[in-house]
């Protein structure tokens, strides 16, 4: 037995420390000493444990443990052991009433588990080294999971492909970590080859778009600043580009940057996207081009436009099979739901699956799609969804996620359901893009505020008792570089479904188009029609 005088976690350590300490900790105790390190040690305790994905839950001594999948690129054994951890691993205890046995697509391609003992950690953790994944910066202050176009070499509309730089990151967050663990606040990168914007490029603290240098040198402008949350805001294009040679160098160089100039005390004001407004992007741009260590050109010619894309659906490939996106709405799947992905995969493509931005999947190198539009699953998680099941992004909210006043993962299926329920179904065409999303509190991890209708759970009053409420935000675009605004606080849940069902009834009609989700544009409507 261990001698829990002695203190488990300190602020020296990094992911590798960290993981060690729990595995001796499993392996010195014939019980699980969670309670008494949290009791001695606190916060710091969880605070390091996050490095290494493990996120406390509302459930006692249980734990959310993210999976980081860089680029969001996954292949069939490796499913199989995730698949394989949330039967295992994510049981809830006896009479619970929550869900259980499930893994959720997150906004940044990795995959939750809930209700993972202190205990198991070891062991998950030896499942996944096996098929080479890792746990690891998947939470905490520190360079998260790096995200990328999820049809990444496969479709053919792709100038660059950046499996290799993905690959690049993994080995150097891994090598590196005493600087990509140790960092003011979280961290976001994202690199696409993709002309279009299916990886939310403007929301991340650094990300590189496809560009092409007078000689023809296809390579990356990059973009620096964004994010929601505490001080939102949309990133600014650097004066930068750079070949596929020099992301990684970048990379590192923006690092150092952060922790040159970066707040580590402040966490309110700490930010990356905070630092870059302070400074401006050209002094950025400077900054970090003084710490590449190969010369760097301006800004190139951009291949990149911006419009906003899924990759659900069909598609041919470059080698004449197919990539397929599957509709997965708000991303929760059950362990069996996992391990079918997986045989899909391998029975009817090369084994390749990819998880997108938007909390949905994309199944790779299909050589018959019609036997794979034959299958069960495929029937429940269309390619071809109707367009409320397209459109909604949803939070872990609660009854898991500490801060969430509500469940929107239930909310939106609700709400969906509404909708199907209630919108004719002449004009759902004009819906096409739209972008619904649900969050289950004041941070945005649904990316409310990028949505053309953000939905944020919140309570009211009145003379006798509180209830749930939504906080309703308008004309969030990123294409347009815009972000949402609030414009109803405190709705009776009731009443907020019947007003979003209101506003899209309009754009149905042909009354008002997505573009015109914005504060102004509802409003002239409103007032045209005699609403107040």
């Amino acid at each position: 037995m261990s001698d829990q005088s002695k203190q488990v976690f300190d602020r020296t350590q990094g992911p590798t420390e960290v993981r060690a300490a729990v595995q001796t900790q499993v392996t010195e105790n014939d019980f699980d000493p969670w309670e008494a390190i949290e009791e001695a040690e606190g916060p710091l305790a969880v605070g390091r444990m996050r490095l290494m994905g493990v996120y406390d839950d509302r459930q006692r001594n249980r734990f959310m443990l993210r999976i980081r999948i860089p680029g969001g690129q996954i292949n069939a054994d490796q499913l199989d052991a995730v698949g394989g951890v949330i039967r295992d691993f994510g049981n809830g205890w006896d009479g619970h009433t929550e869900p259980d046995r499930f893994g959720e697509i997150t906004t940044r391609q990795d995959i939750q588990v809930h209700w993972v003992e202190f205990t198991q950690l070891p062991e998950i953790w030896r499942r996944f080294d096996a098929v080479g994944m890792t746990t690891a910066q998947a939470c905490g202050d520190s360079m998260r999971n790096p995200t990328a176009c999820p049809a990444d070499g496969a479709d053919p509309r792709g100038y660059l492909r950046v499996a290799s730089l993905i690959d690049e990151f993994r080995t150097f967050s891994k090598a590196e970590e005493k600087l990509t663990a140790f960092l003011p606040r979280k961290w976001k990168v994202v690199v696409t080859g993709c002309p279009t914007d299916c990886s939310v490029v403007k929301l991340h603290c650094l990300a590189f778009t496809p560009a092409r240098a007078d000689d023809g040198t296809l390579g990356f402008n990059v973009h620096a600043g964004g994010g929601l949350s505490d001080s939102p805001r949309i990133a600014d294009e650097l004066d930068l580009f750079v070949r596929p040679d020099q992301v990684t160098d970048t990379v590192r160089a923006t690092l150092e940057v952060y922790r040159a100039f970066g707040d580590f005390d402040m966490k309110a004001v700490n930010r990356f996207r905070v630092l870059v407004h302070q400074l401006g992007p050209d002094r950025v741009t400077e900054e970090i081009r003084s710490r590449v260590a190969s010369e760097t050109a301006g800004a190139a010619e951009s291949l990149w436009t911006g419009a906003p894309e899924d990759h659900l659906g069909v598609h041919e490939d470059a080698s004449g099979t197919h990539f397929v996106g599957l509709c997965i709405p708000m991303g929760r799947l059950t362990d069996d739901e996992w391990f079918e992905v997986a045989r899909l995969a391998r029975t009817h493509g090369d084994g390749g699956i990819r998880m997108s931005q938007r909390q949905n999947l994309l199944l790779t190198g299909i050589h018959d799609v019609d036997a794979l539009l034959a299958e069960d699953f495929v029937q429940t998680y269309k390619p071809e969804p109707d367009p409320f099941e397209r459109a909604i992004v949803a939070c872990t909210s609660a009854p898991f996620c500490k801060f969430a006043i509500d469940d929107m993962k239930t909310n939106g299926r609700k709400l969906v359901a509404h909708l199907q329920e209630t919108l004719p179904l002449a004009g759902r065409d004009r819906l096409d893009g739209l972008k619904l999303h649900m969050s289950g509190c004041k941070a945005s991890c649904a990316q409310v505020q990028a949505a053309h209708i953000g939905v944020r759970a919140t309570m009211t009053k009145d003379e006798e008792a509180y209830s749930q409420a939504l906080d309703i935000s308008l004309g969030g675009d990123l294409g347009h570089s815009r972000l949402g605004a609030w414009v109803r606080l405190e709705d009776p849940v009731d009443e907020a479904y019947d007003s979003i069902t209101e506003v899209l009834r309009a754009v149905c009609a042909g009354e008002l188009s997505l573009d015109d989700l914005t504060p102004a544009g509802v409003g002239r409507y409103f007032e045209g029609n005699g609403h107040g």
